[in-house]
C-alpha cells in the first residue's frame, strides 16, 4: 500500500487502457454521452456500470482461477459477457475513469455488514476514491446486493439519496463507515480509510477468496445486478426482486435448468464452459433448499 494523500490520472499498479478498451467498455454498459472527466460522466457511468456487468463469483465457485490484470478484465467482464466480485469490477472501474481524465485512489475496506458481535473481518472489499473540483467521492460499482448507485460525497455527513437507498457516510476517528438505510433501519456496510492500495494487495485477498475452504464465494452461488426497478440478487437457490417500493419476491429454484436461465437472463451472463458447472449448480439446488 502506498502512504499518500496525492491522486494522479494513472495507476501505479495497471496500465493505461486503450482507447479501444475504452470505447468497448462504454459500448458494454450503454453509455452514449461524451465521456470526460465531470461529475454528469462520473454519475451516469456509475448507475449504468452495476446494471450492466452484473457482480457474480462464478469462478471461484467452480474453482476457477481469477486474475486482476488489465487484459484478463477486459477479456471476462467487458468481451466475455461475464461479471466478477469487487476487485474485477472496481479495478476495470478505475482503470476506466482514469482514461477519462479522473483522479482516483484505490482503497481498502473492512466489512460490517451483518456480522455477528465480535467478529473481525479483513480489508477483503474494494473501493475508489475519486478527487473531482476539490471533493473527494467515494465510488465503488462492486458491493454485489446494496452496491451504491452513485458516487458520495466522502465528507458529507447527512444522508445521501441515490436512485435507490439513502446512504451515509460517518466519519470515526481515521476511518470512514458506510451505511446503507433498509426499510427505515441503518446497516453499517464497511469501513475504509485513505490509504492507497496497489494491485498485490488485492491479489492476495482476491487469491484468498477464491481459495479458502470457508470462503463464501468457494461454497455458496452469488449473483447481483441493479435496475432501475430495483434490484435482483442471488444466493445458491435464492432469486429475489428487490422493487424500489420496498417490496421484495422471493423464488426457490428448485432445478439447475431454472438456475441457468436466471443466470442467464435475469442477470446476462455467459456461463462459463465448465465441467463443473453442472454438478455445482445442482448442490445448490440439494443443499440449499
Amino acid at each position: 500500500m502506498v502512504e499518500s494523500s496525492a491522486y494522479s490520472s494513472f495507476s501505479p499498479f495497471f496500465r493505461e487502457i486503450s482507447t479501444k478498451e475504452l470505447v468497448d467498455y462504454l459500448v458494454r454498459i450503454g453509455y452514449q454521452e461524451d465521456a470526460s472527466p465531470s461529475m454528469d460522466c462520473l454519475k451516469r457511468l456509475h448507475y449504468l456500470h452495476p446494471q450492466s456487468i452484473p457482480f457474480e463469483n462464478l469462478n471461484p465457485f467452480l474453482g476457477i482461477p481469477i486474475s486482476l490484470d488489465t487484459d484478463s478484465l477486459w477479456r471476462k467482464l467487458v468481451y466475455d459477457g461475464r461479471g466478477g466480485y469487487c476487485f474485477e469490477h472496481n479495478l476495470l472501474f478505475g482503470a476506466v475513469l482514469r482514461k477519462i481524465g479522473f483522479q482516483v485512489k484505490s482503497l481498502a475496506a473492512r466489512v460490517l455488514w451483518q456480522l455477528p458481535p465480535g467478529k473481525i473481518m479483513p480489508r477483503d472489499h474494494m473501493v475508489l476514491l475519486v478527487s473531482l473540483e476539490g471533493v473527494e467521492w467515494l465510488v465503488d460499482v462492486g458491493w454485489g446486493g446494496n452496491t451504491v448507485t452513485e458516487p458520495l460525497r466522502l465528507k458529507e455527513t447527512g444522508i445521501q439519496i441515490t436512485s435507490h437507498e439513502p446512504f451515509r457516510i460517518q466519519k470515526r476517528k481515521d476511518l470512514y463507515v458506510l451505511s446503507i438505510d433498509i426499510h427505515g433501519r441503518w446497516e453499517e456496510m464497511h469501513e475504509f480509510g485513505t490509504t492507497e492500495f496497489l494491485l498485490p494487495d488485492y491479489e492476495v485477498i482476491s487469491w484468498y477468496l477464491c481459495n479458502h475452504p470457508e470462503s463464501l464465494f468457494v461454497n455458496h452461488l452469488m449473483a447481483a445486478r441493479t435496475l432501475p426497478m430495483g434490484r435482483i440478487t442471488l444466493k445458491d437457490n435464492q432469486f429475489s426482486r428487490h422493487r424500489l417500493d420496498g417490496k421484495t419476491e422471493k423464488t426457490i429454484l428448485g432445478s439447475t435448468d431454472e438456475l441457468e436461465q436466471v443466470l442467464t437472463e435475469e442477470f446476462k451472463i455467459h456461463l462459463p464452459n465448465s465441467a463443473k458447472l453442472k454438478e455445482r449448480l445442482n448442490d445448490c439446488i440439494n443443499s440449499f433448499d
